[in-house]
């Protein structure tokens, strides 16, 4: 997933010299949300840090019950449908403010996302050559 980031924006998520571990743990504690959605054939959570716990107002657990489409609102959704060939093609998209939910319903704002494809991992070692 960081490295992806990377190799699509040209900039670094976080430092690449860290171990691994200090790497998940700078990741958890990283003040912005970060969000990984898999839009395979079971549209599903499959990781977010403390922040973007916090944004949503879940937990770990409750985390894969919630679908992308009761987050976005209408105006998210159709952004982000409307970027999915960009993302697709140069591999991010940056998209502009707009208002997502919380697990409990609640509107919540935010000020930029960035959407980006992670590459699949047997394309790692060839990409890191």
């Amino acid at each position: 997933m960081i490295f992806c980031y990377r190799f699509h924006t040209g900039v670094e998520l976080i430092r690449t010299d860290s171990q691994a571990g200090e790497t998940l743990k700078f990741l958890w504690h990283y003040s912005d949300a970060i969000m990984c959605y898999s839009l395979k054939a079971s549209p599903l959570f499959t990781f977010t840090n403390q922040a973007g716990l916090d944004l949503l107002e879940t937990t770990l657990l409750a985390l894969q019950d919630i679908l992308l489409e009761k987050i976005l609102d209408d105006i998210g959704r159709k952004v982000l449908y409307s970027e999915f060939p960009n993302i697709m093609q140069q591999g991010f998209a940056s998209l502009p403010v707009g208002i997502c939910m919380r697990s409990m319903g609640r509107p919540v704002s935010y000020e930029q996302a960035i959407a980006w494809k992670v590459l699949n991992e047997d394309l790692f070692p060839r990409l890191m050559s």
